[in-house]
């Protein structure tokens, strides 16, 4: 399957950090995003309307509950290849790294010489040959969505380059004491044509290093789990490290995080989907995102476009951060819209991202005020409440994002400043 196909070893899409929807003219893209409807001579390719076989009029059939379609010019609208042997009657597709081999009639393929059964074979129908869409996506890694009420079936593939990457970092600032920060003015980066009302998750496969790409979904109730989540366990992300600190609550710096969470879409130990991310990343900044489209979607019955993308500095295991992204999608985002970088840090812990060892920062847990030259602590902050809490504060966890801040200020200053001391850890 798919080895690195980046310039820059990171997965990206074309996303974080525009501030200005300029980024999409002075960037171009390899993703594609191609929909199709049974019985409709037409696919739209980014939007674009197109013929799916032009010249002959062909339409997707459905052949024993599967979809079958002329494959020619959806293969090459994804940069792809096809070739045909006529005396075997042996159908070749090439995308990159990966291969596939289809026999006319046959049940049998083969995805780099690898041997499958398919459901249903390959077939000329009025002198047309038709393949099986499903088996040929996914053996390419792409994303597939079915709507069983249009009857269209939607391929997704998302590609970034190296210059993307340099310029979305380049948009991202330095982590200052929150646990993310709006992207885009908060808009998703999704375009028009991604808005897909039906149920799919895909998740890319890992890169040459074994770190995650992007993970994407159109999350609906039908996705979301009906189990209490298995262990995960025996999956151990790039970069991870089983350590734990003091001053860390739950003591355990990292945790195996989930980019679409198992609330959303159920998955357990998916090694595409599980990344080396502090508790911090996790529960401060992640969840409640998480939270909110999950309560979306159960009170609406709606969909919501979910992307979470992982943010690797070049060959480092441990991701720096994410941009997350959501969209309620039959309200045109008036129940959800968001799109974030979540800092993929751990406040009072150094980490070294190329290989996720780890030590203690020493000076954070005091900090100089430059006005009496005196030594004072780190408080975490509620601007809602008005309270403030030591470090290890099982309930500063429970502080919203966007109410949190870090003060070096000194615990009287604070008190002068309106705020009083958390009664569960009242630090001095």
């Amino acid at each position: 399957m798919k080895k690195s196909k980046y310039l820059l070893p990171v997965v990206f899409l074309v996303l974080c950090i525009l501030s200005t929807c300029a980024f999409a003219a002075e960037y171009a893209t390899d993703d594609v995003t191609i929909s199709m409807q049974i019985n409709n001579p037409a696919m739209q390719v980014n939007g674009v309307f197109k013929e799916i076989d032009p010249g002959n009029g062909t339409t997707p059939v459905i052949v024993d509950d599967r979809t079958l379609v002329p494959i020619r010019a959806i293969i090459e609208s994804l940069n792809g290849t096809v070739g045909w042997n006529e005396v075997s009657k042996t159908v070749t597709l090439n995308m990159e790294d990966d291969s596939i081999r289809l026999v006319i009639d046959s049940n049998l393929a083969y995805l780099n010489d690898k041997k499958h059964t398919l459901d249903v074979a390959p077939a000329i129908i009025n002198n047309r040959t038709m393949l099986p869409i499903r088996f040929i996506a996914e053996g390419f890694d792409l994303g597939v969505a079915w709507n069983s009420e249009t009857k269209t079936v939607t391929l997704i593939k998302q590609e970034f380059s190296s210059d993307e990457y340099e310029f979305i970092m380049s948009q991202v600032p330095t982590y200052s004491g929150k646990p993310y920060t709006e992207v885009n003015s908060n808009v998703p980066l999704f375009k028009q044509y991604e808005f897909i009302d039906a149920s799919f998750e895909h998740y890319n496969d890992v890169d040459y290093l074994g770190r995650c790409g992007v993970c994407i979904a159109s999350v609906s109730k039908e996705l979301m789990p009906t189990e209490e989540r298995g262990s995960i366990s025996s999956v151990k992300p790039t970069g991870w490290q089983s350590v734990t600190y003091e001053n860390v609550n739950g003591s355990y710096l990292y945790n195996r995080c989930h980019l679409i969470g198992f609330q959303l879409t159920g998955e357990n130990a998916n090694r595409e989907n599980l990344i080396t991310g502090t508790r911090y990343l996790n529960i401060n900044g992640m969840l409640d995102f998480e939270n909110d489209v999950a309560e979306y979607v159960k009170n609406t019955g709606n969909h919501v476009m979910y992307r979470v993308t992982p943010v690797f500095i070049s060959s480092n295991l441990v991701a720096d951060g994410l941009l997350m992204e959501g969209y309620s999608v039959e309200d045109n985002g008036a129940g959800i819209s968001f799109c974030v970088y979540c800092y993929n840090v751990q406040p009072g812990i150094e980490i070294n991202y190329a290989d996720g060892t780890s030590k203690r920062n020493e000076s954070y847990n005091q900090a100089v005020n430059t006005e009496n030259n005196t030594v004072t602590a780190v408080f975490i902050l509620n601007t809602n409440t008005k309270k403030f809490h030591c470090e290890s504060c099982s309930s500063a966890d429970d502080i919203k994002p966007e109410n949190r801040e870090i003060s070096h200020f000194a615990a009287s200053e604070l008190v002068n400043a309106g705020y009083s001391a958390c009664k569960i850890c009242n630090p001095k």
